[in-house]
Order: structure tokens, then sequence, then C-alpha cells
């Protein structure tokens, strides 16, 4: 079966992408859970709100589109409609998994993608990261295809940039399983993963700025991988070099 490719960051492109997904949700929902009906979060509900979504967007979109300055295309109100659309996708996958469909979940995640994307993409906030990064993950796992690690890549490139300023001052540094610092950590392994010295350069800096601590472990990992997995030369040399730089050069001081 070919992999499927991320969904296009539009309104129309989430709404054609998940009409099957949320579909299925809404068939097993009505198959295996009559008693649920009383839960103020139903998938009934939760499909007619994706619906409105939708709706909202595409009218942001024309207004964008026609230059108009209305209120809809304002950043912060981008931001709130994102933070409303990622809590409508929580959603969607907590039924996922209570209805024990797994591919629905998995379709849902790729498109949380698609909705951070739009949401950077027109120049919102992301206030929260942990379900964008958590499908990032997965779906960087789960390809080898170069061209969709490029754009995961660019993805999460576009995350970093419109994540919200208070996340991005990391303060609780003693909790490693942070999205902020997975993120970073996983970009870097993605631009590796591409084969593309620049990206490599450009993810490396940012971690070595963002998160210094993290530096030289993760350069004396990568070290290994090279290794491991036989990356070509090209890659080896910008991973050897920061590996000199943060983890055998500190070393010897």
């Amino acid at each position: 079966m070919p992999r499927m490719k991320l969904p296009h960051a539009t309104a129309d492109g989430l709404r054609s992408g998940l009409s099957a997904p949320l579909g299925e949700l809404l068939d097993a929902w009505q198959q295996r859970a009559p008693s649920a009906q009383a839960d103020s979060s139903t998938p009934p509900l939760l499909v007619a709100a994706f619906e409105q979504l939708f709706d909202v967007m595409a009218r942001s979109e024309s207004a964008d589109a026609a230059g108009a300055g209305a209120a809809g295309v304002r950043p912060e109100a981008i931001t709130e409609v994102g933070e409303y659309a990622l809590e409508l996708f929580d959603q969607a996958l907590q039924w996922s998994n209570r209805l024990d469909l797994p591919e629905v979940f998995s379709a849902v995640q790729a498109h949380i993608i698609a909705m951070a994307c739009w949401i950077a993409g027109r120049g919102g906030q992301l206030l929260s990261l942990e379900a964008v990064v958590d499908a990032l993950a997965r779906r960087a796992n789960s390809t080898q295809d170069p061209g969709e690690l490029l754009a995961l890549y660019e993805a999460m490139s576009a995350v970093l940039q419109a994540t919200a300023e208070t996340i991005q001052q990391d303060l609780e540094k003693s909790n490693p399983g942070r999205p902020w610092r997975i993120l970073h950590l996983n970009r870097a392994i993605v631009a590796t993963r591409t084969h593309q010295p620049d990206l490599m350069e450009e993810a490396f800096a940012d971690l070595t700025r963002r998160l210094p601590q993290d530096a030289a472990g993760f350069f004396s990992q990568g070290m290994e991988q090279m290794d491991l997995l036989n990356y070509p030369p090209h890659v080896r040399a910008v991973m050897d070099r920061y590996y000199r730089k943060w983890s055998v050069n500190r070393s010897l001081h």
C-alpha cells in the first residue's frame, strides 16, 4: 500500500482528508457506543464542530486572498481558531482510542500536522505543542521517504517559529519529555535523515542555541548512528564537525 502523503494545510485539504476518518469514527460510535449519547463531546457533536471549524478556516482564507483586513485573519484570531482546532483534534484522538480505531487515530494525527502548519502559515501562535510534536514524531518514525522527510522537516521548522514565546523560554528544563525539547531533537534527527547538509546545519545550530545542555549527548549519539547506519560521507562530515566541537573538545577541558 502506498504511503499517505502529508495532508495539505488548507481548509479544503483538511475537510476532504478528514471526511472518511471522521465518518468511520461516527459509524463506529453509532454501532458500538449508543450508551455514550449523553456525553457532551460525542462523535456527532465532534463531527459537526469540525465542519464549523472548516467553514471558519475557509472564510479566513477567502478574506486573506481578497486582501481584506477582516478580524478573521488577524494573528490573534488565527491563534484562537488554532487553539480550538487542536482541542477538537484531541477529542478525535481520544474517541479513536476509545473505539479502537488505530487507522483513524493515525489519520487524525497526520492532519494535526496540517492544522499546525495552517496556524503557523497564517501568523498564529501555537499555545500547546504536545499533540503536534507527538504527531510529527510518529510520522517521522514511520517513513524513510526523502520527500516526506523534507516535508516533515519544513513542518517542524514552521511549528518552531509559531510556538508561543512562553514555551520558547523553556523554563521547565527539568522535564526531559517536554515537547519543546523533543521537537528540537527530532528536527535535528529528521534533518540528518534527509542527507541534506544545509538542513543539518540549520537544525544543529538551533539545537545548540536552544538546548546547549543536550548538544554533547546528541552529537555523540549521532556519530554512533553514522557508523551503525552507514551514512554517506557528506552527512558524516557535518555530524563529525559538531561532534568534535561539542563532545570531543569540551571533554578535553
